[in-house]
């Protein structure tokens, strides 16, 4: 126990020493190495290879000769000015994004989640959303051109990332978002570039940018606007999942007999998990990605049956797996099976379909009432 402890502890003093050094340096020395650089100061001594009396010279091969430097190769940052923070990487935290690689600017592409999403008025409308959260304006906005030019954007927090305001260091951007629309994928591509920069350390202004610091920020920003993003989507999925929804009988891709829900995989996901234990099944476990979820059913009694005006389930106590599959039209499937893994029999079905409609047409904050 003590050993334990005193891990704790060391733990503890060193995040605590790491803090104070972090709100110690200035932006300028987070991005120097902390060593001293006399080594630009050295020079190459040439002195003759000498061979000792009664030795013979050994043989030389200029097959392994490192080659010159080209002349043009010789320009770029060196020691002080050399930035050693690790290199700026886009995030693709929005399910389905991904990171455009051949385009010169930081570039992201954002794919519609659904086929009743338009993921352009989404980016859009997300992007300014996001701009307004921030205090930033839009200057210039043409939509027809997919180009929105921003205004200020001061804050230093975000833009260099870290927690604190320093006063010695101030920093204010403007962007120009690129929003290319790719109708053939159903998506639409969202770039980010430093338009420009005013920096202030230690009351010196500084308006330049190197290409690598440049990129860097406009990384920063996109990978903020794609958090947002992510942000906006699942909370509009959660207020959807809240929602009343229709469910038919019908049958699954496999043509066994099923609860056909009219919404999506996702919105029927999140439905699933919060309605399963009201009705007296337990969830012992789930894979979301295989689109299944072990329950264990215990009938909740007929005081639970008549205040919700229904009738029993026709299901026996045990274990049982709901197995939810996508189908055409934004639809989602729902079949019941054993704890054999055979398909419960349709009468069943049927009369579950009876409550389960019920509740699916209800809001969830109804149904908690």
């Amino acid at each position: 126990m003590s050993k334990a402890n005193g891990r704790v502890r060391t733990a503890g003093l060193a995040l605590l020493s790491l803090a104070v050094v972090a709100g110690c340096s200035s932006p300028a020395e987070r991005k120097m190495a902390n060593r001293g650089f006399d080594y630009e100061e050295a020079k190459l001594e040439g002195r003759a290879f000498l061979v000792p009396a009664g030795l013979q010279a050994p043989r030389f091969s200029s097959d392994y000769d490192v080659p010159p430097l080209p002349e043009g190769n010789r320009e770029g940052p060196v020691g002080a000015a050399v930035d050693v923070r690790p290199p700026a990487q886009l995030l693709t935290v929005v399910p389905g994004s991904q990171v455009v690689q051949s385009s010169g600017d930081p570039t992201v592409s954002f794919y519609a989640l659904s086929t009743s999403q338009d993921v352009s008025s989404d980016a859009w409308a997300f992007l300014m959303n996001f701009l307004a959260k921030y205090k930033v304006t839009t200057e210039q906005l043409d939509r027809a051109a997919g180009t929105l030019e921003t205004g200020w954007f001061s804050n230093t927090a975000v833009l260099d990332g870290w927690g604190e305001e320093d006063d010695d260091f101030q920093i204010r951007q403007r962007y120009l978002f690129s929003l290319k629309a790719d109708p053939v994928r159903h998506g639409i591509n969202v770039t980010a570039k430093v338009v420009e920069h005013e920096e202030i350390v230690d009351g010196e202004t500084r308006t330049t940018l190197s290409d690598a610091e440049a990129r860097r920020y406009a990384v920063r920003a996109l990978n903020q606007f794609s958090l947002y993003y992510d942000q906006q989507i699942k909370a509009r999925d959660q207020h959807k999942s809240t929602e009343g929804m229709g469910l038919a009988l019908g049958f699954d891709n496999n043509d066994l007999s099923a609860w056909v829900a009219d919404a999506p995989f996702d919105q029927v996901w999140q439905r699933m998990n919060r309605m399963l234990p009201r009705y007296g099944f337990t969830i012992k476990d789930s894979q979301q990605s295989l689109g299944w979820i072990d329950v264990e059913y215990d009938d909740p009694g007929k005081g639970f049956w008549s205040g919700i005006g229904g009738e029993p389930f026709k299901l026996e106590e045990g274990k049982y797996r709901f197995q939810l599959g996508e189908m055409a039209g934004g639809k989602t499937s729902i079949t019941l099976f054993d704890e054999d893994k055979k398909p419960v029999k349709s009468d069943v079905v049927s009369q579950m379909h009876i409550t389960l409609s019920q509740a699916f047409a209800k809001a969830l904050a109804e149904q908690s009432e």
